[in-house]
């Protein structure tokens, strides 16, 4: 029979592999990396690179205002609505209607079971 992903067997033996083979390595520089990432330790590095990005703002400010006409907001993007299949966007190419058309009988079968 298959092993489910939480049986016992396969999850002792994840166990075994990240302490005794060379993915305790790796496995070991994930854990550091998320640790140092929850306790914020790596917001100095941050910090120091979004510092660098406002002087580059701040340096090409004046060209992107001329350009923008001033300071507007972003136009919102909808994200509601229908988008259109491939499927359906292959059928318009095509001459056809976006969806097929209802069978007289619905959607049942002609043969009689």
């Amino acid at each position: 029979m298959a092993k489910s992903i939480r049986a016992k067997a396969k999850m002792a033996s994840r166990a075994r592999k990240r302490l005794q083979t060379h993915y305790a390595v790796s496995d070991a520089a994930r854990t550091q990396r998320l640790s140092d990432k929850l306790l914020g330790k790596d917001k100095a590095a941050t910090e120091a690179t979004e510092e660098g990005k406002e002087e580059m703002q701040v340096e090409g400010e004046g060209e992107d205002a001329a350009m923008d006409g001033g300071d507007q907001t972003p136009k919102k993007i909808s994200t509601s609505g229908p988008k259109g299949s491939r499927r359906e966007s292959w059928r318009l190419s095509k001459g056809m209607s976006a969806k097929p058309k209802k069978s007289a009988n619905g959607c049942k079968n002609k043969r009689r079971r």
